[in-house]
């Protein structure tokens, strides 16, 4: 009954609000002001609010000046449409003049309807001049640029690391910036430039990034000096933040290196390379760095060296006995220092201000404007020993410069080293004598012959004229015919004077009787002979000695064989046949011919024996028993071996077979060898003739016997003493030790390690100290420790009865929750599990 009459009342009171309601335009959205920031879009709508929309007629909006609005676009910025019922004003881009009254005006019947609103336009803050990045220069003041534009006009504020800043004597806030006093590295950072308007809540910050920036300095820079065709280079370094980039010109013509092909400028390091320096490189060069803070500028001198060049040295030729100068000229930078050598004598130069021979000077010149220097060698009294070449030196410090040049000293003929060879020429039968005429002269001579003081004319017989100068050979073809044996005489002549040599022309002969034969050594296949020549002859020397030899019982020597040796060769003849006797004859031979034969004594062969006893060679020498050198002792290179060299004996007639060798150790007591520890004899090919014997001890004293076999025996031994090295084998190198550095390491370690063993082991069985007591101790603490958890030994096996004859007894135990207890109550384990 009661929702009954509330509801009643409800719908009176509403039907009586609608009878009270008046026409009205209503403007959407419903705030008497609508603000909008300049540059953005505002529609207004106008919505009559009546109950006959019909009777709605001349909708429309107008300004502050109650001027119309179009209902039509037609591109303007500000207009109205309709969508039927409402009408709509739009604003396509705000403007500040865009701000003022807007009115909706309508009439409804006969009634007018208005409905106004207000339009605030505003500008947002806006960052007008706020770079990101700043660079202040250090040391001097400056404004961090943050101007900011808004309508309202904003607040701006500044902090740096959330601290705000405050105007001081460091500080200045200003309407555009921030300035800031003598900056240092130390204002670098972040600054925040925060803007805001109370009255339109806006707010905006901009956080700028400050670096101050420090101009560079050029450190000082070293002169350079480098060689000329060589590379060179120099660095300017700089300090400035940030860091300078460089650039490099020639100060003489102001050249950009970075654009010359042999110049390489890097621009981030101060670098300045260049390539193949030449001579007009010599100059000052600029350097520039420049960063944004400023630039700084500094020289650099680069001194290109020159090695000397020697541009001229003549060859001079003078008189002997007259003063000659040889001059050199050089160039190069720094000025070069000149003396000269003798090429043949290298060892002793001639300098300026070192007089050795008072004949010799050097004077030298020196242009320092130009490089040049000249040097002067100047010699008096010329000898013959001056002539020859002689080095010229040019030094600075850039190198040295060589250039030869040769001295001629002019000389009259002499014939002093022809006068060393032989003053006799041979002419035998269709063998003309050449006698032969050598001067020595400078200018070169010419030669004349004489003969019994007649000038020779080349073209009378017998005589042959080959040369006139410097060398001459005169032919003559008159064999037999004793006119023309005797002297002769050379006349030789230059410019300088005259000399004169003589030659005896002689008949040679062929040499005269063998004078001596001897038998020096004897085998069964072999003769070695002593052969004395002739003891007096006149003619050509001897090139060679025969031997005609036959088994006795033949007639003539026509079927007898030869052999021939060279003159002080080995005579040794081969072959023979043992036990035959033989027949020799021994001719000398020269360029004419053979002498005589000359009969020699009979000589019967030996039988056929054991070989002869073998030669050993030892380092530099052949050891022979015969020679008395039976205490030579030879050294082996080597610690455990030795190799054993001999010499092929004779064979006596029967070939060898085998070499046979044994070797005994050997010691010295009382002054005699005595000897030990032998081996066995040990066989050799008789195609070798060496054997290499190992396993030798080292540092010991070898008595080695050597012994030649053939069928029929054995030849008596040879001997040799050796001494084996001490030690490690010397022959092998370094490099390849016979134990590695390793193994070494390990020994040494194994080693100390075993002395503290022993060390540690002492400590033990003295104060039952050490490692070992140590151990010891641990493991009787640990023993004792486990004890109470084991239970005794008796306890881990089954209890027995000591009165049951061994009998095993049974026990019962009870478990509380806690503990475990036998029978008797005795506590077995805490938390036991049985």
């Amino acid at each position: 009954m009661l929702c009954r009459v509330a509801f009643f009342v409800f719908v009176a009171i509403i039907t009586a609000a609608l009878a009270d309601r008046q026409p009205q335009l209503t403007i959407q959205p419903s705030t008497p002001v609508v603000s909008k920031e300049v540059g953005g879009k505002l529609a207004l709508t106008c919505a009559p609010d009546v109950e006959e929309s019909s009777l709605i007629s001349q909708l429309e909006w107008r300004d502050s000046k109650n001027r119309r609005i179009e209902s039509t676009n037609n591109g303007k910025k500000t207009f109205s449409q309709s969508n039927g019922r409402d009408l709509i004003l739009f604003f396509q881009e705000l403007q500040e003049r865009d701000a003022g009254n807007y009115t909706c005006v309508a009439n409804y019947g006969s009634e007018t309807l208005k409905s106004t609103v207000v339009v605030n336009t505003y500008v947002d803050i806006t960052f007008v001049n706020a770079p990101e990045s700043q660079y202040p220069k250090v040391g001097e003041d400056y404004l961090v640029r943050c101007k900011v534009h808004g309508n309202p006009t904003p607040i701006v504020e500044w902090s740096k690391k959330d601290n705000k800043i405050e105007s001081n004597e460091k500080y200045v806030i200003q309407s555009d910036g921030l300035l800031i006093k003598n900056p240092t590295e130390a204002d670098d950072g972040s600054y925040t430039c925060r803007a805001y308007a109370v009255s339109t809540g806006g707010f905006k910050e901009r956080v700028i990034k400050l670096e101050v920036i420090i101009p560079p300095v050029i450190k000082d820079m070293e002169p350079v000096s480098v060689i000329e065709g060589e590379q060179a280079w120099t660095k300017c370094e700089a300090t400035g933040k940030p860091p300078p980039t460089y650039s490099w010109i020639k100060q003489r013509n102001s050249q950009d290196l970075s654009k010359s092909d042999r110049f390489t400028v890097k621009q981030t390091t101060g670098n300045l390379l260049i390539s193949k320096v030449e001579f007009n490189d010599d100059d000052f060069y600029k350097c520039t760095a420049e960063n944004k803070a400023g630039r700084a500028e500094k020289t650099v001198k680069i001194n290109v060296l020159v090695k000397p060049k020697i541009f001229e040295l003549l060859n001079v030729t003078a008189p002997v006995h007259q003063e000659t100068k040889i001059i050199c000229k050089a160039r190069g930078r720094p000025t070069p220092k000149v003396y000269f050598r003798k090429v043949s004598d290298k060892e002793h130069p001639f300098r300026v201000g070192q007089q050795r021979d008072p004949r010799i000077i050097l004077e030298e010149q020196m242009f320092e404007k130009t490089g040049e220097t000249f040097g002067t060698l100047i010699i008096s009294n010329l000898n013959r020993s001056d002539d020859g070449l002689y080095e010229c030196i040019a030094e600075n410090s850039a190198g040295t410069g060589y250039k030869n040049g040769h001295i001629t000293v002019e000389f009259p003929p002499t014939f002093e080293r022809t006068k060393l060879l032989e003053p006799i020429a041979w002419t035998w039968l269709n063998h003309p004598g050449n006698l032969t005429c050598i001067p020595e002269a400078i200018p070169n001579a010419t030669v004349v012959w004489k003969h019994n003081g007649y000038i020779i004319n080349p073209g009378n017989p017998p005589f042959k004229i080959q040369g006139f100068g410097p060398t001459s050979h005169l032919i003559v073809d008159a064999f037999n015919d004793p006119r023309f044996y005797g002297e002769y005489e050379c006349l030789a002549t230059n410019k300088l004077g005259k000399a004169t040599h003589s030659i005896t022309l002689k008949e040679a002969q062929v040499p005269a009787n063998v004078d001596k034969v001897q038998i020096q050594t004897l085998t069964a296949t072999t003769i070695k002979f002593n052969i004395v020549p002739p003891q007096y002859f006149d003619t050509l020397p001897i090139r060679s000695f025969t031997v005609q030899y036959k088994p006795e019982g033949e007639i003539g020597w026509s079927r007898a064989r030869n052999r021939t040796w060279s003159f002080r060769a080995p005579y040794i003849l081969e072959n023979l046949v043992p036990e035959v006797t033989y027949n020799f004859r021994f001719a000398a031979a020269n360029d004419v011919g053979f002498g005589p034969w000359t009969n020699a004594p009979t000589v019967t062969m030996p039988r056929r024996s054991e070989p002869a006893e073998p030669k050993i060679y030892v380092p530099n020498h052949i050891l022979d028993n015969s020679s008395n050198r039976q205490d030579v002792v030879a050294v082996s290179p080597y610690a455990d071996h030795f190799e054993l060299r001999w010499q092929v004996p004779n064979d006596n007639g029967d070939p060898i077979d085998v070499y046979l060798i044994r070797y005994c150790v050997i010691t010295k007591i009382n002054g005699e060898w005595r000897d030990s520890d032998c081996s066995e004899e040990i066989q050799q090919t008789f195609k070798s003739t060496t054997y290499d014997l190992n396993s030798l001890k080292p540092d010991t004293f070898y008595k080695i016997e050597l012994r030649a076999h053939n069928s029929i025996g054995s030849s008596s031994p040879a001997q040799i003493k050796v001494k084996t090295a001490r030690g490690i084998d010397p022959a092998v190198p370094y490099n390849e030790p016979s134990v590695t550095n390793f193994a070494i390491i390990g020994i040494v370690v194994g080693a100390v390690i075993l002395v503290l063993i022993l060390v540690d082991l002492i400590c033990f069985c003295v104060n039952r100290a050490g490692i070992l007591a140590f151990i010891c101790d641990r493991n009787r603490s640990k023993h004792h420790e486990e004890d109470p958890k084991l239970g005794r030994e008796e306890e881990r096996e089954p209890l027995k009865d000591a009165h049951m004859n061994g009998g095993e007894k049974t026990m019962s135990v009870e478990f509380d929750g806690k503990h475990v207890y036998s029978k008797s109550g005795e506590i077995i384990g805490k938390h036991s599990a049985v």
